[in-house]
């Protein structure tokens, strides 16, 4: 029987491939539109290489500090000073791991020794730690340790394609390589890491005290660095966050002039991503609300387009129904029917949106992912395909679609199941 309603469906598809084709392609678009918004929030979310525990992950983009006992209302924000970090966060006990980096740090010109052509790559200034907190992949050769970065060793870490576009090779442990006309040591290389890794991206890492960090006029507290933090368990963040409080007022003990204050750090991971200026903190009860909204609306303005177009079309059938009444057609046959033709046109938009999804996520990912900071860096946006998968975000909007698609259809069939015959069949 199932077989046969699904016969008739298609039949019907045939018949009126015009109309046909819009419905099909309107759920797909509102499927489509769906899983892309999805996507997006999975890609800038979800744990993948190397930023694998984002779930157990505490950030600390920005510091603010302000006079002490002073009627000023004014603060200073931005990084901060690597003697802070050491003394706020890199003595956490808590954590299981805690790592200084560099906030921002200009492209680096990277040659072979004696060679006259020089490339530009990103540059992130890192501690030993980093390579705990991030689960890099090393294809060659290993991270620099913390008997390096005591020592200031120029040591650096390098992606795949810094490595084939220098050497030619990716076997370049042990190799000497200039960067910005200075000779460091390839200590490993690593896979290519995407910018879409807003944390751990970059296409070399050197040790942090290989360079003169600026500090600011603060005692200490501004600064050109920013924190990572590895929790054991994301159980374990109220008490990091407490310990880290307790830090800062030990710090502060020990100014003279100013003092520090978190606004509300460190941050997890989807905070982090919000976490855009220095002096004001993310309103994330409106972020949210405001997704909520963008994702109702793309559900409920395709829906309304389909479901007046399968009501269009259920009228212009009210004389077929009829007919068939009239040659002994149950109630319950003609209602299933309806729901079936209803089920094959959202399952063949479901799968059409399903490929539209992932069509758009890679031919217009630079558009679709990028943000604000990416802007500045020379690296490619790359995607794991991995974080794209969102089964059930896919079939909950199918789901919805199928709903409405069959309420759309149901409903003016269940009404001409229940009209005399006669007006039935004289209906236009």
């Amino acid at each position: 029987m199932i077989q046969q309603y699904f016969k008739q469906a298609w039949r019907l598809l045939k018949e009126n491939p015009v109309l046909s084709a819009i419905s099909i392609i309107g759920t797909a678009l509102a499927i489509c539109m769906i899983m892309v918004i999805v996507m997006s929030h999975q890609v800038k979310n979800a744990p993948y290489p190397p930023e694998t525990n984002r779930d157990r992950m505490l950030y600390v983009k920005w510091m603010s500090s302000r006079e002490k006992n002073s009627t000023n209302t004014g603060s200073s924000n931005g990084p901060m000073g690597y003697g802070f970090a050491k003394s706020c966060f890199k003595a956490l006990e808590t954590p299981e791991a805690v790592s200084i980096v560099s906030a921002f740090a200009p492209s680096a010109m990277v040659a072979m020794p004696g060679q006259n052509i020089a490339e530009n790559y990103d540059k992130m200034l890192t501690d030993e730690d980093f390579w705990q907190v991030f689960d890099f992949i090393f294809i060659d050769g290993k991270p620099y340790t913390k008997a390096d970065v005591d020592a200031g060793l120029r040591k650096v870490v390098i992606t795949e394609k810094v490595a084939l576009k220098t050497f030619g090779t990716t076997i370049v442990s042990g190799q000497r390589i200039l960067i910005d006309y200075a000779e460091f040591t390839v200590s490993g290389v690593v896979k290519d890491v995407s910018a879409l890794a807003t944390a751990a991206y970059s296409q070399i890492w050197m040790p942090i005290t290989t360079k003169i960090l600026p500090e600011g006029g603060t005692e200490g507290i501004s600064g050109s660095c920013r924190v990572f933090i590895l929790a054991k368990h994301k159980r374990d963040f109220p008490a990091i966050k407490e310990e880290a409080e307790i830090l800062r007022k030990k710090y502060n003990d020990g100014t003279t002039t100013y003092e520090a204050f978190y606004r509300n750090q460190p941050d997890t991971h989807f905070v982090f991503l919000h976490r855009k200026w220095a002096n004001q903190e993310p309103d994330m009860k409106s972020i949210v609300r405001q997704s909520v909204i963008v994702l109702v609306l793309l559900l409920i303005v395709p829906a309304i387009n389909l479901s007046g177009m399968m009501n269009s079309r259920m009228r212009k059938r009210l004389s077929e129904l009829g007919v068939r009444r009239a040659f002994g057609a149950s109630q319950k046959n003609l209602l299933s029917q309806v729901m079936w033709e209803s089920m094959l046109q959202t399952l063949l938009g479901g799968a059409l949106g399903l490929i539209f999804s992932y069509i758009a996520a890679y031919a217009l990912k630079g558009i679709i992912y990028e943000n604000s900071d990416m802007a500045f860096h020379l690296g490619e946006v790359t995607l794991n395909p991995v974080s794209l998968l969102s089964p059930a975000i896919f079939l909950y909007a199918l789901l919805f679609c199928l709903l409405l698609n069959t309420l759309s259809a149901f409903i003016p069939a269940r009404n001409v199941s229940h009209k005399p015959i006669v007006d039935s069949i004289h209906s236009k």
